[in-house]
Parts: C-alpha cells; structure tokens; sequence
C-alpha cells in the first residue's frame, strides 16, 4: 500500500511539473522605443543559449508586434536588432504557459555613451536592414577547412544546387563581391568553392541596380541579386591555390592546379589541367578565378537602347562565349588540356585585365540514333550510326581597360583574339527501308576573330544627366578543307552511287557599329531618354567544290560565292516616371534595315542570279513596368516588338547541297521576323521566416514567322530527297513560364523547394505544300527537400519529371507523349573527425510509349575523404563513379515533323584515389607557410 501511494505520489508531481511546463509554447511581444513609439520590421532571434547559434526567426509586424508559434518550450536566448537602436538581448527560461506574453519590449535609441555597448553586442546571427540581408559567419557553425559554399548552405534564404549556384530568395546571385570588389569574378562559385568559410567575417544579399541605373542615377527598377563577402582583418590580402591529381581504374587520370595571388589592388592568375574524364576545359569556378574581376562583363559591349526591335546585327559579341569552358555535352570520350595565365588589377580609377588561354579537346564519339518522319498520310524510319574523332585546339589572347577620367568621364576599350583550329573525321551511317547511305567526312578548318569596343561615359552634373558612346570593329575568317566520300547503296538490285567530291570553304566577316545615348531629367519625377543604333557589316563566302577523280576539276554546279551586306539604323527615344517604387518606361525606335546580296560560281564571275536588294523599315514600341511592392512584393509587366532580319544568304534562289539526301534553296521574297513579346514577372519574400516565390511568364506571338516549306521525294537512284526552303508565314506562337517557391517546414533544419515550369509552343512548316502545324507542351515539376541535422550531416532527396506533349496537325496518328523521370538522393556525412562522406543516387527514366520506347539510367556515386595536416591542407579522396555501371548518353527529340531518339557510350564505371593540397594564405602567415612574397 505505501509504495502504491508513493507511486501516485510522483505521478501526481510528475503532472504538475508537465501541467506546469508544457512540451509546446508561443512567444509574442511588441516592439517601441522609450518615447512608445512602434517599432515595425524589426528582426527577432531566438539563439541557442550556451553559444548563440540561430534556432528560429522572424519579424515584428506593421504593428511591431512579433509571434513564435508552437516552438519547443526550453531556455532561449532571445535577441532583437534594429537599425538606429542598442541589440536588445535577454535570457528566456522554459514558460510554465502555453502563451509566454513579454508585453512592451523597450528598445533604446543608439547614442554615443552606447556606441561601445553596441559593438560589443550587435553581432546577430542576422540582421534585416531595408532590402540587405546580413550574416554573421560565426553564428552557423560548419567544419574545420570548409569553403564559403559549406557555409552558404547554412544560411536561410540561400540555395545552392549540386553545380554550386546559388539563389538568395529565389533569384539567382549574379554577381558576387569580396570586401567589395570583383577580384574573384563575376560567378559567384569562383570565391566560393576556393575562399576559406574561416576567412568571412560578414555574408551580405541585397539587390542591384542594372548597369544603365549606374550609369544614369536613373531607377529603371530593374534589379539583381547580388551577394558581398566581408573579410576578417587578418585575410585582408593574400592567396589561394591548389594542386590536385587523381589515378584510377579504367586507365583514368586527371590533374589540375591554379594559383591566385591578390591585395587591395592586384590579382595574378596562372592555371593548368589535363585528364581522360570528359573535363572539356575548366568549370565555371575556375574561369571566374583564372579571369578575375572581367570574366563577365557582359554589359559593356556598347549596344544602348531598349531591347527588341531588331538585333544589333551582332555577327560577333563581347561575352566571352568562346572561353574555354567545359561544354561536354555528355556524349563519347575525351582526352583534355589546358593552360593560361591572367592579371587583373583595379585601383577604383583605373581597371586593367589581360590574359591568354590554351587548351586542346580529343573527342572520341560513336552514337546510334532512330529516326521516324511523319508525312502527309504515311511515314518512313531510318537509324544511323555515328563514329567520330575531333581534335580542337585554341589559343585566346584578351585584354580589357577601364579608366575613371575623373568623377564625370569613363572610358572602356576592350579586345579579344582568338585563333582555332579543328582537325575531324567522321564515318556516318543512315539506313532506309530501300537503301544505305554511308559517308565519309575528313575535315581540317582553322578561324581566326577579333572583338574590340571602345565606350565613352560622361555624367553631367545635374542628377541624371548622362551621355555614351561606342565604336566597335568585329572581324572574322573561317578556312574549311573537307575531303567528302559517300557511298548509297540499294538494297533491290545492289547498286551503288558513289561522290567523291573536295570542299574548300572560305568565309570573311566585318562588321563596324557604333551607339550613341542620352539621358536627362524632365523633373523629379520624369526622365527623357534618346539614342542611336549603326552598323555595317560585309560577309563574304566562297564555296568551291571540286572532283579529286576528274583532276580536282570544279563542279560548278555545286560551287558558289555570296556577297553580301547588311546595312542597320535604329533611333528611339523613351519616357520614364520613377517614384516611390514605381517605375514606368514608354518608348519608341525607327528601324531601317538595308540588305543587299550577290552570287556567283566564284569571284569575279558573271551574276548566277539577279542582285539581292532588299529595304526594310519598322516602328517598334517599348512599354516597362516595375513595381516594388509593400512587404518585399515586386512585379513587372513588358512589351516589346521584336524584329529579326533574315540571313541574306537565305534570300539567295540557289541550291546549296549538304549531302546528297538534303539541300537547301533560298527564297529572295523573305521578310524580317517579326513577333510581339510580353513578359511579366512578380515575386515576394517572407523575412520572419525566409520563405519566398515567384512567377515568371513570357509569351510571342508572331506577325510574321521564317518557317520550313519541305518538300519530301523518293528519287529513284537516290532515296528519300529533302528540300528545304524558308517561306513567310502570318502565326506561330510560344509559351514560357517558370514557377518557383521555397520555405522551411522546421526552420534552419528542413527546408523544402522546388520550381514547375510549363513551355507551349505552336510552329507551323509546310511538307509537301500542305500546312502542318506541330505543338509542342512540356510539363516539369521539380521538388527537393534538405535536412540539416547539425554541422555533420545534410541529407537531401528530390523528384522531378518532364511530361512533352507533341501534337501534328499533318498526320494526328503520330502524337506523341514524352516523359522522363529523375529521383535524386545526396548525402554528407562527416562521420568521424576529419573524414567525410558523401554520396548521391540519380535514377533517371526515358520513355515514349508511342513508339515502346522505356530506358532507365541508374547512376551512383560515392567518395571518403580526409583532412590532415595544419589548416586541413592536404585532401586524400577515394571516389567511385557509376558504381552500377549503368551510365550512357540518351537523348530523345520531337521536331516539326520527326521523332529521334540516340544513344551514345560514355564514361561508366570507374574508380579514383587522388589528393589535392591546398594553399590558403594570409599576411605574413602565406610567408612562412609558402615562401611567397605578398604584393
């Protein structure tokens, strides 16, 4: 009896105490000042009290008031920071309520006799200050030698996927600073995946204004995510670099090394790589540290105006779009190099970049594909076989100069070289229901190309007062030799119909353009914008075709020599209205469009055809408008007519043979393409939580569309003849929109995002003189979900699908549906001090069922790693790919009015063991570590 009692006893306590502290509470409370003033917006903490990690978030209200609904009922650091006033910190115990009411929380205005209570106080694990969201680095804890990556994934609010890039509140991060400057490249992974997570003192995400606001002081609200590392004071200058190499299985290997070496005013870059993995060149992050702070000025390529309303005739463009990136595109084998060396330097006045770039790319290539057509009321098949080599080789020369005349004059010059040579063979294989067509292609091209722009920037004095100016010369020469043997073989009777035939290819492009444009103010509120579009550009080529068995003899049938000239003005104007987050633009451009075009058998020959002379002029309109929101809401609308002039060699009535089973003839009645594009854009972002959305739609609807007319024929002693010819034609139209969502379900611990996107298309083509129009709608849905369980474990796991409808107006019996799945599941794990472990499983599902077609793709890969020496230098890793041995390239297509699938080996089953030493270097520590003297 008297241990019963005392077992109700201690049960009836036991209630009292749960009674008493409930496993659930909420904490609320409202912001003022001493004067009772309210306190709106203000950023909210809750931090682990014995090292004031970040546990939960949010924001005070319109009314000042804030609220943690149903959260753990345990002791708390509570901790509120607003701009002007003293960090307000206290100690919460675990509530004996379900509601635990502070009341009035008193914040204290910053004053001079606080300003050191504040230093020693205000380092929140974040802070909210207008559109800038900060991070202190040392409130989410990551491990010994983790980079600025592992550290980002920590942050609310920032996603980064398993490329590395990033996105702050749904919008991706394009342009990343440190300590304010751009020494590590515009792509924000070049600092990321090499900078030290011990390094950073501060993260920082705000919005940017687009270069034309700079340049002008005019809002044209359109805004970029951006993001700025702030260094600690001991890593204000100093190095970075790494040397890796790896061995493995299968005869792999692969080694890489980059140094870079920076201070306040330089940056110098040197870079190397060679290996057998499909490595075509260097990623991303080592572009952007290899080219430093102009790896991506796209922006001052000297094109002013409103976009649309007809290309700049851009023969050639400044973007860099030859760097020697790694554009494997999944397909065959390849054995890669490369080398190069770069220097930046940047004194706020005067910016200066140079650089020089080698690599070499050996692709070894075999694919099969299988080809159905659709025509009118029957349809044929054919499969192919590819086998390929193709050695590539570039040397890149550039050199970029920005100089801050003085605080209302700038001047940038720009110049990029580049030579490249090509060396291919290729065997191709098609085979119909009648016969076989086997070619034989040995190819040697080389080109050469040159960019170079000059832009002039004068502000005046009065606030948004502004004139620009470019000139720029583009020149290019491409030389082909191709040695053309093919063979088409007919099953019925076994004949054969042999070409053997040489090509020499020549073709020379130049172009000079120039821009004008200027801006001023009508009143405070109103802006006036004018300006002007020129370009000429002159394009030669020549064709000649000739027979090795008839003495290299010229077969002018099939030889010709265009050209031609393109002769582009354009002058508009705009209005804009700019107040208080709303900003409207209205504008104007007069197009004139100049073509002229000649053709003959070779130069200095006889006309083949009457001279090209064709005059265009348009009216294109331009109408913007942006709208920033209350509660972090913004929304765009646009409309833009949109003009594109036809390539004059399309306007040529002659025939161009591609192989002897299709050609193509011009059409001198074409006229520009012509659609009208709106666009619109609206997103929003939660601070109390950090969850975010957006909806992005862009739609054409076309005037005037450059379509296919194909005429399909069975020739006898030929096979199955295409001939293509483009026509004009009143329709067509495209969908694209793009959705995307984020928020955590337990806030710094489970995240779930993902994205659905929908494209529409509706193209029409004619075959055979009848119209058929195909449309194409494709459904995809992606979903991941990311489990942060402390600094040792992050477990991800993500689905997402493609559903194609495409739909033929010509022949209804072959609709078809597409559908490709994919499941993802990553981990890593750091298991035991100083050893990792990361895995990732992606299942991949191909299918048609039109045409039976279903193939999955399994593919996981696995690696351990460890840390040793001071500073976690040295890395040793061993990694398997594919481990089920499962990997191929499998594509499938659907065109106007054909299916085609192909499959292509690749890199399968392999494994590596490999190191990489990394130097990380700071001060006088990079002396005594490396031997390097600091600049």
């Amino acid at each position: 009896m008297k241990k019963i009692f005392t077992l109700s006893l201690f049960c009836f306590f036991a209630f009292i105490v749960t009674a008493q502290n409930p496993g659930k509470t909420t904490l609320k409370g409202t912001l003022t000042d001493s004067s009772g003033t309210e306190l709106a917006f203000a950023t909210v903490m809750l931090l682990e009290p014995k090292d004031s990690a970040l546990i939960n978030f949010t924001r005070s209200d319109d009314k000042a008031a804030f609220e943690f609904k149903n959260i753990k009922n345990r002791d708390y650091l509570l901790k509120i920071s607003y701009v002007g006033y003293l960090p307000y910190q206290s100690y919460i115990a675990a509530s004996s309520t379900e509601v635990n009411d502070f009341g009035k929380i008193v914040l204290k205005t910053i004053t001079k006799e606080l300003m050191e209570v504040v230093i020693k106080t205000a380092r929140a694990p974040l802070s909210i200050k207008g559109d800038t969201i900060e991070y202190n680095a040392a409130s989410f804890k990551v491990p010994p030698g983790s980079t600025v990556e592992d550290l980002l994934r920590r942050l609310p609010g920032i996603d980064i996927d398993a490329d590395g890039n990033i996105k702050a509140q749904g919008k991706n991060v394009k342009r990343l600073y440190v300590d304010g400057k751009t020494f590590f490249g515009d792509d924000p992974k070049a600092a990321t995946k090499n900078l030290d997570a011990e390094a950073i003192s501060k993260v920082q995400v705000f919005n940017e204004k687009s270069d034309q606001a700079k340049l002008t002081g005019v809002d044209d609200g359109k805004k970029e995510k951006a993001m700025n590392l702030e260094l600690k004071d001991q890593f204000k200058k100093g190095a970075f670099g790494k040397v890796a190499a790896a061995a493995g299985t299968e005869d792999r290997w692969a080694t890489r090394g980059n140094y870079n070496r920076f201070d306040k005013k330089q940056q110098i870059s040197v870079l190397g790589y060679a290996n057998n993995i499909n490595q075509t060149g260097v990623n991303w992050e080592d572009y952007g540290e290899f080219k430093g702070q102009n790896a991506f000025n796209n922006n001052d390529n000297g094109d002013f105006g409103f976009s649309g309303g007809g290309g700049f005739i851009r023969y050639y463009s400044n973007d860099e779009s030859d760097v020697p990136r790694n554009f494997f595109d999944g397909r065959g084998f390849t054995n890669n190099g490369g080398a190069g060396a770069n220097y930046n330097f940047d004194n706020k006045k005067t910016k200066i970049s140079t650089s020089y770039f080698y690599n070499q790319t050996l692709l070894n290539l075999d694919q099969y594909g299988f080809q159905k057509t659709f025509l009118q009321d029957s349809t044929f098949s054919n499969t192919d076989t590819l086998h390929q080599t193709d050695f590539r080789r570039n040397h890149s020369i550039g050199a970029r100069l920005e100089q801050m005349i003085d605080s209302t004059n700038t001047l940038i010059a720009k110049l990029n070289f580049r030579h490249s040579d090509d060396d291919k063979k290729s065997n191709d294989g098609q085979t119909f229901s009648t016969n076989q067509l086997l070619s034989n292609k040995n190819e040697t091209a080389a080109s050469n190309r040159l960019n170079s722009v000059a832009i002039y920037r004068h502000k005046f004095k009065t606030k948004g007062r502004s004139f620009a100016a470019s000139a720029a010369f583009n020149y290019s020469t491409n030389d082909v030799t191709q040695n053309w043997l093919t063979q088409n073989t007919f099953f019925k009777d076994a004949t054969d119909n042999t070409i053997n035939q040489l090509n020499l290819n020549q073709n020379n492009t130049a172009q000079v353009r120039s821009s004008l444009i200027y801006t001023t103010p009508l009143s405070k509120k109103f802006f006036a914008e004018a300006f002007y579009n020129f370009s000429t550009t002159s394009n030669q080529y020549l064709r000649q075709v000739t027979n090795p068995e008839k003495g290299y003899q010229r077969v002018d049938s099939l030889s010709n020599y265009y050209d031609n000239s393109v002769l582009y003005n354009r002058v508009g104007s705009s209005a804009r209205y700019n107040f208080e987050g709303i900003n409207v633009s209205v504008g104007a451009a007069y197009l004139l469009l100049d073509l002229n075009g000649k053709f003959s058998i070779d130069k200095n020959q006889p006309l083949s055809a009457p001279e090209i002379v064709r005059h265009y002029n348009f009216f294109t309109p331009n109408v913007s408008v942006d709208l920033e929101l209350k509660n972090n809401k913004y929304f765009n609308v646009s409309y833009t007519y949109n003009v594109s002039e036809p390539d004059v060699k399309k306007l040529q009535p002659v025939t161009t043979i591609f192989s002897p089973l299709y050609r193509t003839i011009g059409n001198p009645d074409l006229s520009p393409e012509r659609s009208n594009n709106f666009e619109m854009n609206f997103n929003m972002f939660n601070p109390s939580n950090f969850s975010y959305g957006g909806l992005q739609v862009d739609f054409d609807i076309y005037d005037n569309k450059n379509v296919d007319n194909l005429t399909i024929e069975n020739i006898p002693n030929l096979g199955i003849l295409t001939t293509s010819r483009p026509e004009n034609y009143a329709g067509g139209y495209r969908l694209n929109s793009y959705s995307y969502f984020s928020f955590p379900i337990v806030k710094t611990k489970l995240n779930f995002n993902g994205n659905i996107n929908y494209r529409w298309s509706k193209n029409p083509s004619l075959i055979n003189t009848v119209l058929n129009e195909t449309t194409n709608g494709t459904f995809s849905l992606n979903a991941n979900l990311v489990l942060t369980l402390g600094t040792k474990l992050i477990l991800e796991a993500g689905e997402g699908f493609d559903i194609t409808n495409i739909n033929y107006s010509i022949n209804t019996a072959q609709n078809q549906k597409i559908f490709n799945n994919r499941v993802t599941t990553t981990v890593k794990w750091n298991f035991v001090k100083g050893f990792y472990f990361e895995s990732n499983f992606n299942y991949k599902t191909y299918t048609n069922d039109r045409y039976g077609f279903n193939q999955t793709v399994p593919i996981w890969n696995a690696s351990v790693r460890t840390l040793l020496m001071k500073d976690n230098k040295l890395e040793f890793r061993l990694s398997a790919f594919d481990i089920l041995n499962k990997n191929i390239n499998i594509q499938q297509y659907g065109g106007a009015n054909y299916y085609l699938s192909t499959f292509a080996p690749t890199l399968a089953r392999y494994f590596m063991i490999g190191f990489t030493y990394n130097l990380r270097g700071h001060d006088g520590k990079l002396k005594k570590d490396s031997g390097m003297m600091i600049m």
